[in-house]
């Protein structure tokens, strides 16, 4: 990319994140811009007051009366303006903190936001879960950056026009020579671009490294971790990547410091090339005292101005890069944009699965493959195959997480695709077998199922007694308020008893549709009986599916739908499907000769 598009893109950015600050606070930005305005013009009074000081000193060492009233004013004069300085400084900084805190808050509101409306296949593709990783580590504090190393830059810039000004007509070589001082921020430019490259390339490898963190930190992956002896393996291969990180950063480190170091030598010659000629030319008495001093004073500042204004310019241009990663995130059209919707609930309905086919990003063949099925309301029908035949992936087209490749699927006769996202879901409850587990308290690890009634005590007990945890938060010691799981001090539950707090969440909604996806694959034997005893009743007015490797559950559905391979390859009745002599009647005499579950029972 040329200097002209990389100008472009900084200035386009810098505009996008503008109007982000001016939506936090138009007015905190336009103050903080002030700020720096009043900052900037104080080095070319306090330098002007300098010279009037010398002259003053000068006129009156030299005068007869030698009165000291002249200088002693300018002194007053350079109090007020140092005390202002101070002032616009340490307000500069106070409205930076402000600007910082609220600006990164809304960026972070922003990318969470953006990821609420992105269907699940994102989540599924790493190249995105890069770009999310960037911008939720670095992003979410960059707009704050650019905008204040910008106001630092404007800053500069008056600074740097005032003194050339009152350097012009005393040294016009001065002047120019600023412009040599400026070759070890080139150089810093060329490197904070190659410094965002490494970092973007290995994006994988860092996110890696933090998995390889949580393995040995997190409460979910401790048993495991203990019992396998993995912890010095996971040791040494995070050992490996920050050791890979730290020799790349430090063949960097050392190639910019040399550059810098070469290049800053040479702006040194440079500045005491000025500063020889004007000691000469006041030793020669072609400039007075007072011109020498306001000389040096503001090629001294100006040389400090630019070398801000460099370095400004530098971080600016890798805060820009960073800035355009948010950008073309935030960019990504909305796929998934649900809107809250809490529906009262209505007549159990069909639902049509029709020649529908979906492949995950990056996969080589399709999870499912032209799968057609029917639903009539009020129906409950179970879907079995072996690991991999694709029940997880329907649940995923059924909710909306995922949209097909081809082929539709209908609620009611009506195309999903066709219905407003937030609407669809309120109308359907779900388990999963990998359930999330809320480090919140229980009752509202119910509440969560259905949110206009999170705080409805009796709605939620309710919940807990169809999912069969009623007794469970009965002897917790603080009840349906205790606090769940180790994170912020709470009770610690077993995989069973958090999985009948998802079945409690479930039925806490006000669902058409209830689907089970593996339900009771953490609970003993006795609680799944009593489960399922329940459901009988409670999928009542409901349309159901349910998926199960466990046949004892399978024959109280109306009907069976057999996947294998990502299609549809039996349907019918369990006593249908054992007479077929098919994949499922071999699936159900494996486990029947393992829990006598009787090949012959309907």
């Amino acid at each position: 990319m040329n200097l002209f598009k990389r100008a472009a893109l900084l200035l386009s950015n810098m505009r996008q994140t503008i109007k982000l600050a001016f939506g936090v606070s138009k007015a905190l930005v336009l103050a903080y811009l002030a700020a720096q305005v009043l900052d900037a013009l104080m080095p070319i009074a306090l330098a002007y007051v300098g010279k009037r000081i010398v002259d003053a000193v000068v006129a009156g060492a030299t005068s007869p009366a030698h009165d000291i009233r002249p200088a002693l004013v300018w002194v007053g004069v350079e109090l007020g303006l140092f005390i202002g300085k101070l002032g616009a400084y340490q307000l500069a900084g106070y409205l930076s903190s402000q600007l910082r805190t609220r600006l990164a808050t809304h960026v972070d509101v922003l990318i969470f936001q953006k990821a609420l409306g992105l269907s699940l296949r994102h989540f599924e593709d790493p190249d995105f879960m890069n770009m999310l990783d960037r911008a939720r580590k670095q992003s979410s504090w960059r707009p704050v950056e650019i905008i204040t190393h910008g106001f630092s830059l404007a800053r500069d810039a008056i600074t740097l026009t005032g003194l050339a000004a009152l350097l012009l007509p005393l040294s016009p070589f001065a002047v120019v020579a600023l412009g040599l001082a400026s070759l070890p921020f080139l150089a810093e430019m060329k490197y904070a671009g190659e410094q965002y490259a490494i970092k973007a390339a290995r994006t994988q490898e860092e996110r890696q490294s933090g998995y390889v963190q949580s393995l040995l930190t997190s409460d979910w992956y401790a048993k495991e971790v203990k019992l396998f002896s993995l912890g010095q393996m996971l040791i040494e291969r995070f050992r490996g990547y920050q050791e890979r990180f730290t020799e790349e950063d430090r063949r960097f480190a050392a190639r910019r410091g040399l550059a810098v170091t070469v290049l800053g030598a040479l702006s040194a010659l440079v500045f005491y090339g000025v500063y020889a000629s004007v000691v000469a030319r006041a030793v020669m008495a072609t400039i007075t005292l007072g011109e020498m001093t306001l000389c040096l004073a503001a090629f001294r500042q100006a040389q400090g101005s630019f070398e801000s204004a460099m370095t400004t310019i530098s971080r600016t241009y890798e805060d820009n890069l960073y800035i355009a990663n948010l950008f073309e995130y935030l960019a990504l059209p909305d796929d998934d944009r649900a809107e809250a919707s809490f529906l009262e609930r209505g007549e159990a309905p069909s639902i049509d699965v029709s020649h529908v086919s979906f492949a995950y990003p990056g996969a080589d063949k399709a999870a499912v493959s032209d799968v057609s099925f029917h639903v009539a309301g009020g129906e409950t029908i179970a879907l079995v195959g072996p690991n991999g035949a694709g029940k997880t992936t329907l649940v995923k087209l059924l909710t909306a997480l995922c949209r097909p490749t081809s082929g539709h699927v209908a609620v009611g006769g009506e195309d999903i695709a066709k219905l407003e996202t937030g609407a669809l879901r309120s109308r359907i409850g779900v388990v999963f077998q990998d359930s999330a587990q809320y480090n919140f308290t229980a009752g509202e690890n119910i509440g969560l199922g259905w949110l206009p009634d999170i705080d409805d005590e009796k709605r939620i007990a309710q919940a807990a007694r169809e999912g069969g945890v009623e007794d469970l938060i009965g002897h917790l010691p603080g009840k349906y308020k205790q606090m769940l799981g180790r994170w912020f001090g709470g009770v610690g539950l077993s995989g069973g008893e958090w999985q009948r707090l998802a079945l409690a969440r479930a039925f806490m909604r006000k669902s058409e549709i209830l689907i089970l996806d593996e339900p009771t694959a953490a609970i003993d034997a006795e609680g799944e009986h009593q489960l399922f005893e329940r459901f009988q009743t409670l999928k009542a007015g409901r349309t159901a599916i349910l998926i199960t490797h466990r046949f004892s559950t399978v024959r109280m559905a109306d009907r069976i739908v057999v996947l294998d391979g990502g299609g549809v390859v039996e349907t019918g009745t369990h006593a249908e499907l054992v007479a077929q002599d098919g994949l499922y009647a071999r699936m159900f005499r494996l486990q029947a000769a393992r829990y006598d579950l009787g090949e012959n029972a309907a």
